[in-house]
């Protein structure tokens, strides 16, 4: 450990490994303890205010349902940030492994610098909290502005929230050394074992069909269970499709990959095409949160709509308007910061092939064109598979005249033209980190 520590010091000077690469993971982990804060906040309140138990406990599911849907993207977020963290150093610590290095003394630096990033960027997501907080309260439920003392957690659950994120930050970190061998080989090319693509693919469409069955019938076993358990497993099949979607994302891309460099008919399409069926795993991640808020978007149009057609129902119908708004607006956050982040990481980590390309002559405008196309034909699928997904679940609840209506059809629209300008300006974002790697300053 003593070695550890001035060599944890040495790696993370700025200058040396550039301001993006450290700034990006701490601004992630800023974001993701902020809004899990204010998430669970929120949850609280709907769970234990004396205001929520007039509707039957409605509120409670509700709130428990929103942080189902934003859990995912909110852990994922906290793993990126985390990956980041620890693709920057590949070749230090392949150097110091030729070095003699030990196996744990890598592990350990690798895991006490992506924990001491995740811990700042925890810190500095609860003073954002703090800052947040008089916005939170304004918000109107109940039939009025709910106030700051009904959203502020208590000290226990924001110790949890923060020593949740940190905790994501270490093992993400482990676990991004656990996949490979930890040689000077397998650090600096972190070597996987193949992936088996068609299994998963064929593993998770057979378990998705199974979700939407059980979905189905849950009308009809709803009379045995109870409502309570029912939207338990509900909320249970819900969060288990969003996982379902991730494990089948991989493979679509990967053959996707295999065709286009097939039929290239330029040399931005071959490499596009190659890098996917390539690396179809990070691919897919990088854009795997417009997945999730596509079927966010799915299910909160429909929530739109119903409170559209009963706004006559009492104060209950505007809350839930008022809360799938806060949920959309709170899903296309951490989308802005899942792909900045996810982006950043990419380049980082295809630092040698974008030298390569560099010194093979490849012009600046045909690199670029690459890029665009290694993101954007995943980002496509991840947003047609998280619709369909969510409108397969939402059709056996909600029926398809609601699913069609024109609040639900436009909030839909709106979510697929704003996610691809996020995913658009998170693309350009990264052009300086780039130009820093062909210029050997990365």
């Amino acid at each position: 450990m003593s070695t550890v520590l001035p060599l944890a010091r040495l790696l993370s000077r700025p200058a040396r490994q550039g301001r993006a690469a450290i700034a990006l993971p701490v601004v992630a982990f800023a974001v993701t303890t902020a809004l899990l804060l204010v998430v669970a906040g929120g949850a609280r309140m709907f769970l234990v205010d004396p205001r929520a138990g007039a509707e039957g406990g409605m509120y409670g599911i509700l709130a428990v349902l929103a942080l189902v849907l934003l859990a995912v993207p909110l852990i994922t977020l906290g793993a990126a940030a985390a990956r980041l963290t620890s693709r920057r150093r590949n070749d230090r610590l392949a150097t110091l492994r030729l070095l003699g290095a030990s196996t744990r003394e890598l592990w350990s630096l690798t895991v006490l610098e992506a924990t001491a990033i995740a811990a700042a960027g925890a810190v500095a997501g609860v003073a954002l909290y703090a800052a947040l907080l008089p916005l939170v309260g304004l918000l109107p439920f109940f039939g009025g502005p709910v106030g700051v003392g009904a959203v502020v957690v208590d000290p226990l659950l924001g110790a949890g929230v923060v020593a949740s994120v940190v905790l994501i930050g270490a093992v993400s970190a482990a676990a991004s050394l656990r996949k490979v061998a930890v040689t000077p080989l397998g650090v600096r090319t972190r070597s996987e074992a193949p992936a088996k693509r068609t299994t998963a693919f064929v593993v998770g469409g057979v378990l998705i069909v199974g979700v939407v069955m059980l979905v189905s019938s849950l009308g009809a076993l709803g009379q045995l269970l109870g409502p309570a358990v029912t939207m338990a497993v509900l909320l249970g099949l819900f969060a288990g499709a969003l996982a379902l979607l991730n494990l089948i994302g991989a493979p679509i891309v990967a053959a996707r990959g295999r065709a286009m460099a097939r039929h290239a008919r330029t040399a931005a399409q071959l490499v596009a095409g190659r890098e996917l069926a390539a690396h179809a795993g990070p691919a897919w991640r990088r854009v795997s949160g417009m997945a999730l808020v596509s079927f966010i978007a799915v299910v909160a149009g429909c929530g739109l709509s119903i409170a559209d057609v009963a706004s006559d129902a009492g104060p209950l119908m505007s809350d839930i308007r008022t809360g799938v708004l806060v949920t959309l607006g709170i899903a296309f956050v951490l989308l802005a910061c899942a792909v900045g982040v996810t982006q950043a990481a990419s380049v980082l980590e295809e630092r040698e092939l974008i030298v390569g390309l560099d010194r093979l002559g490849i012009p600046d405008a045909e690199l670029r064109r690459a890029r665009r196309i290694t993101v954007m034909v995943p980002l496509r699928w991840a947003s047609v598979g998280g619709a369909a997904l969510g409108l397969m679940l939402a059709f056996p609840i909600v029926g398809i005249s609601l699913i069609v209506a024109p609040l639900s059809v436009l909030t839909i629209a709106l979510t697929f033209a704003a996610g691809f300008a996020l995913v658009a300006a998170a693309l350009a974002s990264t052009r300086p980190i780039v130009t820093g790697i062909r210029r050997g300053a990365l």
